[in-house]
């Protein structure tokens, strides 16, 4: 099956709010249900779609370790990445897992797309055996870079700016 072939039936999953049987389906086996790239690509779409339906970041994070490229770091190295976090979601302490290098990215979402309900948040953290994926060629095509990273693992997060509510 090509990637776009593959691409198409995650898109027909998400559609049929399937994400949480093939995640279990996946755990279950140890094994990925999609290439790894053409899934790092659906993820950088739909991933918090994905997170939606499966419910469970616990699950979410072991079926992501399984299922994108994995990031190969240095021995003891360590990145700065920041996240644009919706509030609401940082106090319930539901950390995303999309992060990225670049401040001015994070600020776009912190002050956009998650400034819904009681506003946005921009943070920062410096992560290393957390990071699942480093940035895949639709993340750098869209400019955003983006690391995925096990918001389960309990890494230190600082807070840098508050943003309003988006309406």
């Amino acid at each position: 099956m090509t990637n776009g072939q593959q691409l198409e039936q995650m898109r027909h999953l998400t559609g049929a709010n399937g994400w949480r049987s093939v995640v279990a389906r996946v755990l279950k086996d140890r094994a990925p249900h999609f290439d790894k790239t053409a899934f790092d690509t659906y993820w950088i779409e739909g991933g918090h779609r994905i997170r939606e339906q499966v419910g469970d970041d616990h699950q979410l994070a072991a079926f992501l370790w399984l299922s994108l490229p994995r990031y190969k770091a240095e021995a003891r190295s360590r990145l700065e990445l920041y996240r644009g976090e919706n509030a609401d979601r940082l106090r319930l302490g539901q950390l995303g897992f999309a992060w990225t290098p670049d401040r001015n990215t994070a600020e776009m979402f912190a002050s956009g797309l998650n400034a819904c309900g009681s506003g946005g948040v921009l943070l920062r953290a410096l992560v290393s055996v957390e990071i699942i994926a480093g940035p895949g060629a639709h993340s750098r095509y869209l400019g955003e870079h983006q690391y995925t990273v096990d918001p389960t693992a309990g890494f230190p997060v600082e807070r840098l700016a508050e943003f309003p509510p988006f309406v």
